[in-house]
């Protein structure tokens, strides 16, 4: 079971149970006030009872509706949370008989390639989207996009990836932990790896800089072109790279060898002692589900991988059969708005998408877990640093069964092109539409 499929399945077994974050939200702050639309290009019709239906997998989702009902008191929504591994069936199987239809319903980043061109997704552009998205995070921006440029689908969060670090083993292994210091020791593989080395020798085998090889395609996986381009299976050349640091990142004692989201992982994760198994776990921000809160106020830090990098992503799609597209969009113009934004950050903790929230309050927000760092300035850094990249019906499947050989090649110490051709077998059994050499 791949990195990408563990986190999948662990995203999903969290929400059935009442919510990503709902055993580590951040401690509420008062003085934000509730959150409010921002275009007036779609009037909300006051005097008018509207009533809508949301289809979602996230139990929290119910946090942003009750939010905004507050504020638009004429417009009910009654959401339905389906439980994460029938959602996307269940969702296919609506829209395509057209019974039982949501006006409004969430795809995820796993899958969202497989909706977004279809003629079930409403064009948002012609309601005003394109100024909603024009201040988020490029790469959160296009997650949303149609082929065609217009947009698709709107989301509230950034889901930015980074190196999660035990403070105590962070000052007795590297000298410091310092999150400025430290950053400067693992942005890039090689200090990683010589570090690594280092670290293993020092500790007698006990200690292990990284986590896992997995998190080096994890990292370096949006950094490649889309999979498939105009028909054709296209391999970027820097998978060979992604591919080569992996196997080096695998030699004895440099990683920990813990898989995300595992439960060796975990356990190494909640570890706060000064000889835990990894120092360095590479983590997307909103995964703190892994986490026992009771014990980690102070005992992280987070830098940049070598690379930024995100994990995940849930985005709101208005159905293009909907009679109620207008209240619809109240609701996407919502969650697009910095006031919703700051209060998710602030109750959730869940990265913004707008790089205007990022930048107002980067100086001064703070989260227990990291002590006094600025954690949303770090982040930020992180988030700009990724390329956007337009989803489609490929990429996310292949990139993940692509992970699945990658590290199978590295535990059974198979070339580069054993993975490739595993990749390219499996776009012949899967999309025999592709072309491939």
């Amino acid at each position: 079971m791949n990195r990408k499929t563990k986190l999948s399945m662990s995203i999903l077994s969290v929400i059935g149970i009442g919510g990503l974050l709902a055993g580590c939200a951040a401690p509420a702050n008062t003085n934000n006030g509730g959150a409010a639309s921002t275009n007036p290009k779609v009037a909300a019709t006051n005097s008018k009872q509207i009533n809508l239906v949301e289809w979602t997998y996230y139990a929290n989702e119910k946090l942003a509706v009750q939010q905004f009902e507050k504020i638009h008191p004429n417009i009910h929504i009654t959401l339905k949370v389906f439980p994460g591994s029938d959602y996307e069936t269940k969702l296919q199987a609506a829209l395509s008989t057209g019974t039982d239809v949501p006006d409004i319903f969430d795809l995820d980043m796993g899958y969202i390639g497989k909706f977004i061109n279809t003629p079930y997704v409403a064009d948002l552009s012609k309601l005003g989207a394109n100024s909603l998205v024009k201040g988020m995070i490029p790469y959160v921006a296009a997650g949303g996009e149609k082929s065609n440029g217009d947009v698709g689908a709107i989301t509230d969060t950034s889901s930015p990836g980074g190196f999660w670090f035990n403070m105590a083993a962070a000052k007795k292994w590297l000298g410091t932990n310092d999150p400025n210091k430290v950053a400067t020791m693992v942005n890039s593989w090689s200090k990683i790896e010589s570090l690594g080395k280092k670290i293993n020798q020092e500790s007698k085998g006990k200690v292990h800089l990284l986590d896992d090889p997995g998190s080096v395609f994890a990292v370096e996986e949006y950094h490649t072109q889309n999979l498939v381009q105009n028909g054709k299976l296209v391999i970027d050349p820097k998978w060979n790279t992604i591919l080569n640091t992996m196997r080096t990142l695998a030699q004895p004692g440099l990683t920990a060898n813990l898989p995300a989201m595992g439960t060796g992982w975990g356990n190494s994760l909640n570890d706060h002692s000064a000889d835990p198994d990894a120092i360095l776990f590479a983590i997307p921000s909103w995964a703190g589900f892994m986490v026992n809160s009771t014990t980690a106020n102070g005992k992280y830090g987070v830098v940049p991988a070598p690379d930024g990098y995100y994990e995940g992503g849930r985005y709101a799609a208005i159905y293009a059969g909907s009679k109620n597209q207008q209240a619809a969009y109240e609701y996407l113009q919502f969650l697009a708005s910095p006031q919703w934004q700051k209060w998710n950050l602030d109750n959730t903790a869940n990265m913004p998408s707008l790089k205007s929230v990022y930048t107002k309050y980067e100086n001064t927000y703070t989260y227990p877990w990291f002590g006094n760092q600025k954690i949303l300035k770090m982040y930020y850094k992180i988030s700009m640093d990724i390329p956007p990249q337009k989803q489609d019906e490929y990429e996310q499947p292949l990139v993940s069964d692509f992970l699945g050989d990658a590290s199978t090649m590295v535990t059974q110490k198979k070339s580069n092109q054993w993975a490739i051709q595993q990749l390219k077998a499996q776009v012949q059994s899967s999309y025999p539409e592709v072309k491939v050499d």
